[in-house]
């Protein structure tokens, strides 16, 4: 049965209860502080920046070795490009590799049952040889690194499996220790949605050892990304920082796993119920308001 909330607006500021665990959709963590940033960001035209999109590289990988919560290696020889978010990042690689050639495993982004209800999820003991791999880092269902992932990276490089990772969760984790120069590991992308509350300004970078000649690579190479959204990114990187939302959160996080017997994920905004995981966000924002 699908569970629907009342809209968030509809609660009480005095409301600190169960009614608010997302449990059909949990949604990312953003804040008034966020959405009052925005009204600072366009006195600026994006246009006017010559060297935005480089400067967005720049910006971005400094954002990432920055990270004081996180563990990130094995990504400075991946050849980079903006992309609109990772959803964009998968578009390109259904569109790509083709929708018959891509392994997904239960539990990953909702958006691959969306585009096939009758999709066939694949898992460590029926990988084929001659598809490639997506798959969410951290794992959606799990809050953390899919508990075998890196068996599952081992077994792509016995069957010569290229794998794409899906890292959009990643800027809103922490204790995450993971090495992309696995050899099996062809691509990835990191958005800053989750981490930095743009989810309605989605804006992300793909690493590739070999760029794929699809939707991004052109696009970049046309020079079509939306200024827009670089703008904001680098405006969000450089006010927010890394960790923004655990450093701000992490106490009321963990209050409210304790309060309703949760357990916590390495992402902000969800924890497990006995049933699966649950969106805190608006439990967090209570917290925030008091």
């Amino acid at each position: 049965m699908t569970n629907i909330l009342p809209s968030e607006n509809s609660f009480s500021s005095t409301t600190y209860s169960r009614e608010l665990l997302q449990t059909d959709r949990p949604q990312a963590m953003y804040d008034k502080t966020i959405n009052r940033l925005y009204s600072k960001i366009f006195k600026e035209n994006p246009a006017d920046d010559q060297n935005l999109i480089p400067r967005f590289k720049e910006v971005f990988l400094k954002w990432m070795s920055e990270d004081q919560l996180n563990k990130i290696s094995g990504y400075k020889n991946f050849k980079t490009d903006l992309s609109i978010g990772c959803t964009h990042f998968i578009d390109d690689l259904y569109q790509t590799i083709g929708a018959s050639n891509l392994m997904i495993f239960e539990g990953d982004y909702k958006y691959h049952w969306r585009l096939n209800n009758n999709i066939k999820y694949y898992n460590l003991n029926n990988l084929e040889k001659g598809k490639q791999l997506l798959i969410s880092m951290p794992f959606p269902s799990t809050g953390d690194k899919h508990v075998d992932i890196d068996a599952i990276l081992d077994r792509c490089l016995e069957l010569d499996i290229p794998v794409h990772i899906d890292a959009a969760w990643l800027s809103c984790a922490r204790d995450i220790h993971f090495d992309f120069s696995h050899p099996s590991i062809h691509s990835f992308a990191i958005s800053l949605s989750k981490g930095l509350g743009l989810g309605g300004n989605r804006i992300a970078m793909r690493f590739s050892r070999n760029r794929l000649p699809g939707p991004i690579t052109i696009m970049n190479d046309f020079n079509m990304n939306c200024q827009s959204l670089a703008h904001i990114g680098i405006r969000f990187m450089e006010e927010l920082g890394s960790n923004y939302l655990w450093n701000k959160y992490g106490e009321a996080y963990q209050k409210i796993c304790t309060d309703f017997n949760l357990r916590p994920t390495k992402a902000i905004h969800i924890a497990l119920s006995e049933h699966g995981p649950v969106g805190v966000r608006l439990l967090l924002r209570h917290l925030s308001d008091k």
